[in-house]
């Protein structure tokens, strides 16, 4: 495995003009960072100086160890190996793309959140980006892989290397498209260069757009936002934030906060009278008996993978009626026959997960659950405000739950019990852990008398 400094290269995350972005462990603290390696490629050197690229990349890589705040991803270190400089940022297991069900091709509809949960998240983002612009920094690539999602709810802006500092202008040949399809603001897949602070704006105003409805939106007619659901407020403060014209956008992040701030206030008065979900859009509860899958399944890579239990967005087609009891160490749950523990207190990773559970196998045979098994766990949404999370209340809001469950040798999958959903992770990525067992005999005759 190849290593630059004390890192060892763990997979490429992404190919930029002027640097490649690795995943990679830091072996003196064993964590995930994202190392950007210095490496343009061969069209930026033909209209560049390859001396002048580094300056730049220099440059850059000291405004953004400048640029600490809560909501920007920040930079550990800087260096240079074997000729290369480089830098060295946080790396944060979950993204907004994740969270959402975002395919790669992008125009394939999305998961919906909460839309408060959706506010909260752009409103956490421009305060990102509000700290960015008044440093100079356009980051011309707002979309929902580049907004990281911490444990605590927390939004931090990854990838600046499309982005545009002030007094550093790089000039691109006419035809070269900076910044994502669908995200981009019109000006900026026109003419990238003269594109200014409001070309993010705009970009944040398609991924709430996109949190909201799951589809990207028809910038002139907003086709799929609901105006008996969402009111006019929300399609007013949308036109403006997807204006074509930049000047008929809000004028910095500042303003467009404020508007974001009574939008949210005028969603929390109405939404209970207007966001209530039909019993269809609810979802069925089964509540017979229902035996889900407890061997570990591995998938492997696949494109077309579909669990059993789960929809093409990866949630659940019909849900469980659960009917919990009490026993001595868990909540029995008596439709499945399952007895649920406790959730681990501290956040681990895949390996570190099997070793809790046989390090407490002592005195019970608990194991991981499988996919099935916590999707067994999920409700149905009753309104756009309502979590599928489980009536567990030993989860305590801890919802990122590793199950035992693999895909590849790297990666395994993961349940979001909050929107009821299954994703895939980095095994070396640190999540809670919910046991669960098999009911015993005498449990089950109990249960029947």
């Amino acid at each position: 495995m190849r290593r630059i400094d004390g890192y060892k290269l763990q997979s490429i995350l992404g190919r930029g003009r002027m640097s490649r972005v690795y995943k990679a462990l830091d072996a003196r603290q064993s964590r995930l960072v994202a190392l950007k390696v210095f490496r343009p490629d061969d069209l930026l050197q033909d209209l560049v100086e390859t001396d002048e690229l580094r300056r730049r990349f220099l440059a850059e890589a000291r405004l953004m160890h400048e640029l600490q705040h809560r909501h920007v991803a920040a930079v550990i270190e800087t260096g240079e190996y074997c000729g290369r400089p480089y830098l060295v940022q946080e790396y944060l297991c979950m993204n907004l793309a994740q969270l959402i069900g975002e395919a790669p091709e992008v125009e394939p509809p999305a998961r919906r959140l909460s839309p408060l949960r959706a506010l909260e998240i752009a409103d956490q983002t421009l305060q990102g980006l509000e700290h960015l612009h008044r440093a100079g920094v356009v980051h011309r690539d707002i979309k929902p892989a580049n907004l990281h999602i911490t444990q605590d709810r927390q939004v931090k802006i990854i990838d600046f290397g499309l982005s545009r500092v002030r007094d550093q202008e790089l000039k691109y040949p006419p035809g070269v498209i900076v910044g994502s399809p669908y995200y981009a603001a019109p000006e900026q897949i026109e003419e990238p260069d003269k594109a200014d602070l409001r070309a993010d704006l705009y970009a944040l105003g398609v991924v709430l757009v996109r949190m909201v409805t799951g589809n990207l939106p028809e910038v002139r007619d907003l086709k799929d936002l609901d105006d008996e659901l969402f009111g006019p407020e929300w399609r007013d403060f949308l036109k403006t934030a997807l204006a074509v014209d930049p000047g008929r956008r809000f004028n910095d992040a500042g303003s467009m906060l404020e508007a974001l701030s009574r939008l949210r206030r005028n969603w929390e008065k109405s939404r209970d009278r207007v966001c209530v979900l039909t019993a269809k859009e609810a979802g069925f509860r089964r509540s017979g008996p229902f035996l889900p899958r407890g061997e570990p399944l591995h998938t492997k890579e696949s494109k077309n993978l579909s669990f059993l239990e789960l929809d093409r967005l990866l949630q659940p087609r019909s849900h469980v009626r659960n009917q919990f009891q009490k026993t001595e160490d868990g909540m029995l749950d008596q439709t499945t026959m399952l007895v649920w523990g406790e959730v681990s207190k501290e956040r681990m990773h895949f390996e570190q997960a099997h070793e809790y559970v046989r390090f407490l196998n002592q005195s019970r045979v608990w194991r991981l659950p499988t996919v099935d098994e916590l999707v067994s766990l999920m409700q149905p949404r009753k309104s756009l405000e309502d979590f599928c999370g489980p009536a567990l209340m030993q989860l305590e809001k801890r919802f990122w739950l590793w199950s035992a469950d693999t895909k590849s040798r790297s990666r395994a999958w993961l349940a979001d019990m909050e929107q009821g959903a299954v994703m895939d992770e980095d095994r070396l990525c640190s999540f809670h852990v919910l046991l669960v067992r098999s009911a015993e005999k005498e449990e089950l005759s109990v249960m029947n008398s």
